[in-house]
């Protein structure tokens, strides 16, 4: 049989491996491709087989969508596809640049709607008008909300007629029917008429139109759910979807105007090749329901699932905390003590959900011969304007030390000179306690991430996935991770707090 034939027919992915291994069958693709290896140094046998199905050969190997008439990477993440669009990253961002007059154009939401839903044009048509890449197109449409709009060649004249007039839009909506039976009238989906919803600013009603059909609950989730059911008597309201609109919280407690989020690794990590932010989990996800909440003056905690399998005594102690029930101590009942580095590193393992640092100036509060709170300093390490970073601060599990943080925090001013910066994980924190004790708010800073592996089992640092550490010579960091297995994660950000 034919090696175009053999590969065919076993393209899918265990089959492929079994022939992979088969020596004469390796050595036949190699040497139908040999010409890739004048253009790139390694090359995955999958790559070969693409080349070989698609009739590739050197007078037609793909080029750079940039211009520069260099031929594509290898797509190294996902070898079924042959090759990446850009020969480098270079070129990747260089297609992103686009002139003034076709970014005015882009960011005037009436311009690019007419052209994309008025006059149908597809984005390849946008581009090549503006004579730019699809890149910044797709850009701009998501900008402007109107990516995940039905296009108009698919829309009939039904739907047209009451998606462009928000009068008809607000009475159909007002006759009862929830979004998904609007959606299944004019032939197009529950998530379009939220949409226009939003776009006309049409209020969805209070009650929950948007619940799941089928509601599935993990069983930590549920766990941690009962956790909190056995330690909090008011009412407690779970997979809760009116508050936001649709959006989900996984646990609402009214009375205490709290809400906790517990983000499993595998169905929270950012999934870039989707369409819909619900479904990217991109950069803002997990932010913008924080700031949501807070327009209802909720606090929003945000717990990852491997939190909740290596430090649930540290999460059940948090939330304890915010409910008012964790046992209380009074910081002038307590001795101020220093303390060693083994045992700051135990008490921060032990009380402290990041765990252990590497401070240089670690103090803490005895009570009864106990070490109840602890407070480390080491030399500021992003911003160089401040001699000192307050890197923790930390109560034993089931206790608040009252006063504990400023009784810890003058007993360092006193004894150490200058100015100190530290950092609150919105995830859990608002920096309430900084603003107590004379902290000015700098600067609120953009989410960041972690990796998690294929196993989804943990979040690893980023610091670890640095190019020179992976490397990642030929490819950017992200690009480099995917092809280890591991994919991004993101977090809420921090918020900068000085005290001068």
């Amino acid at each position: 049989m034919d090696i175009l034939e053999i590969i065919k027919n076993n393209w899918g992915k265990n089959d492929f491996i079994k022939i992979s291994l088969n020596k004469e069958i390796k050595s036949e693709m190699e040497e139908r491709t040999i010409f890739l290896n004048s253009y790139y140094k390694e090359i995955p046998l999958r790559t070969r087989a693409y080349v070989i199905i698609n009739g590739i050969n050197e007078n037609n190997m793909p080029r750079c969508e940039c211009g520069c008439n260099k031929v594509c990477a290898i797509d190294k993440t996902y070898p079924i596809n042959g090759f990446r669009r850009y020969a480098n990253p270079e070129c990747s961002r260089k297609s992103k640049t686009i002139n003034q007059k076709s970014k005015n154009k882009l960011e005037d939401f009436n311009w690019i709607y007419e052209q994309r839903i008025t006059l149908k044009k597809s984005i390849q048509q946008i581009a090549d008008e503006l004579n730019i890449s699809t890149i910044p197109v797709k850009k701009y449409l998501t900008k402007h909300k109107i990516d995940n709009l039905m296009d108009g060649r698919r829309r009939n004249s039904s739907s047209v007629l009451v998606l462009n007039n928000e009068s008809k839009l607000k009475e159909l909506y007002e006759t009862g029917l929830s979004c998904e039976q609007i959606g299944d009238q004019l032939g197009v989906s529950r998530a379009t008429i939220s949409r226009w919803m939003n776009i006309y600013g049409i209020e969805a009603r209070n009650c929950n139109e948007y619940e799941r059909k089928i509601k599935r609950v993990s069983n930590e989730e549920k766990s941690l759910f009962e956790y909190i059911e056995s330690i909090y008597d008011g009412e407690l309201i779970q997979s809760n979807r009116s508050i936001l609109k649709g959006k989900e919280l996984d646990i609402y407690i009214p009375q205490k105007n709290l809400a906790i989020e517990y983000n499993g690794l595998y169905s929270h990590y950012h999934r870039p090749y989707e369409k819909k932010e619900c479904l990217i989990k991109g950069k803002m996800y997990h932010l913008n329901k924080t700031l949501e909440c807070q327009e209802y003056n909720i606090q929003l905690l945000h717990f990852f699932s491997d939190e909740w399998i290596f430090k649930k005594d540290i999460m059940k102690s948090i939330i304890s905390s915010k409910l008012n029930l964790n046992k209380k101590i009074y910081a002038r009942k307590c001795k101020i003590v220093s303390v060693s580095t083994y045992d700051k590193n135990h008490f921060l393992n032990e009380n402290h959900i990041q765990g252990e640092d590497k401070s240089i100036i670690k103090i803490g509060l005895e009570y009864d011969n106990e070490l109840v709170c602890i407070m480390t300093f080491c030399k500021s390490r992003f911003n160089k304007n401040y001699e000192w970073e307050l890197s923790r601060f930390s109560n034993k599990i089931g206790i608040n030390v009252i006063g504990g943080f400023s009784k810890l925090l003058k007993y360092f001013r006193k004894n150490n000179n200058g100015s100190i910066i530290s950092y609150a994980d919105r995830r859990y924190s608002n920096g309430n306690v900084y603003i107590k004790n004379g902290f000015e708010l700098l600067h609120i800073n953009s989410p960041s991430y972690y990796y998690v592996d294929k196993s989804f089992l943990k979040r690893h640092n980023r610091m670890k996935f640095q190019k020179k550490l992976i490397d990642a010579s030929d490819c950017t960091e992200y690009e480099k991770a995917r092809e280890l297995g591991y994919n991004k994660i993101f977090d809420c950000g921090t918020i900068s707090f000085g005290l001068a």
